[in-house]
C-alpha cells in the first residue's frame, strides 16, 4: 500500500495543468498533503522510488520524492534516512534540486554523530544557489565541523564580497552556537552593511537567550 500511495502522490505532485490559481491545482494540493506526512512506514517506499528513478530524465520525479522525504524527516526524523538523504546529495548534479534539498535540511536537526561532509563541501560550491543553501543547512548540525565551516565565512573581512555568505552564516551559528562563538559574531556588529550587522546582532541575541 505504501508503494502505491507514494507513486500516486508523486504522480500528482508532478502533474502539469492549466488553472487560474496555483492553489487550485492537483500539484499544489499534493505538495500540501506531502507536507503533513509523518508515517515512518513510508520511508522504504520512498527509497525504492528514488533508486528506481535515478536517471537524468527522471529528475522531476526524484525532486518530488525528495520533497516528500525532506518533509517526512522534518515531521518524524529517522537517522538511517537522514544519512540516505545526505548520500543522495553526493550524486545529484542539478543545482536547483540540490539547493532545494539543502533548504529542507535546514528544517531538520541532524544528530552530531552523522557526518555532514557533503554539506560542508557544498558550502564551498562555486554556484551561489547551492552555496547559500548549504550555509543555511549547516545550522542543522551542532558540531565543531559545522561551526568551523561557518567560521570560514564569518572571518572574511571583505563584507561586500561575502555579504550573503556572512548573513547566512550568522543565522546558522545563531541556531547552533554557544557563548564561545559570540566573539566571531561580534566581528560584524559594527558593519556598515545593515543586513550583516542586524543578522550578527540577532545571532548573538539568540545564543544568549538559549544559554540563559
Amino acid at each position: 500500500m505504501s508503494d502505491e500511495y507514494i507513486a500516486e502522490l508523486i504522480l500528482r505532485m508532478t502533474t502539469k495543468e492549466e488553472v487560474k490559481s496555483s492553489d487550485e491545482s492537483i500539484s499544489w494540493k499534493a505538495h500540501r498533503e506531502a507536507e503533513m506526512l509523518s508515517d515512518a512506514s513510508l520511508y522504504p517506499a520512498l527509497k525504492e522510488q528514488i533508486l528506481l528513478n535515478s536517471k537524468p530524465k527522471d529528475k522531476k520525479y526524484r525532486d518530488a520524492a525528495y520533497f516528500i522525504l525532506g518533509k517526512l524527516l522534518e515531521n518524524n526524523p529517522d537517522n538511517e534516512f537522514i544519512v540516505f538523504y545526505l548520500q543522495l546529495m553526493k550524486v545529484e548534479k542539478d543545482k536547483y534540486i540540490l539547493s532545494s534539498m539543502l533548504d529542507r535540511l535546514s528544517e531538520i536537526i541532524i544528530p552530531s554523530d552523522i557526518s555532514i561532509e557533503i554539506i560542508i563541501s557544498l558550502s564551498m560550491s562555486e554556484k551561489w544557489l547551492i552555496r547559500h543553501s548549504a550555509i543555511n543547512a549547516l545550522g542543522s548540525s551542532a558540531t565543531s565541523a559545522s561551526k568551523q565551516a561557518l567560521y570560514y565565512y564569518l572571518n572574511q573581512v571583505d563584507e561586500k564580497a561575502y555579504k550573503y555568505e556572512i548573513i547566512y552564516a550568522n543565522a546558522s551559528l545563531g541556531k547552533i552556537g554557544s557563548v564561545e562563538d559570540i566573539p566571531v559574531l561580534e566581528q560584524h556588529i559594527k558593519s556598515k552593511i545593515r543586513d550583516v550587522r542586524d543578522s550578527a546582532e540577532f545571532a548573538i541575541h539568540r545564543i544568549q537567550e538559549r544559554i540563559c
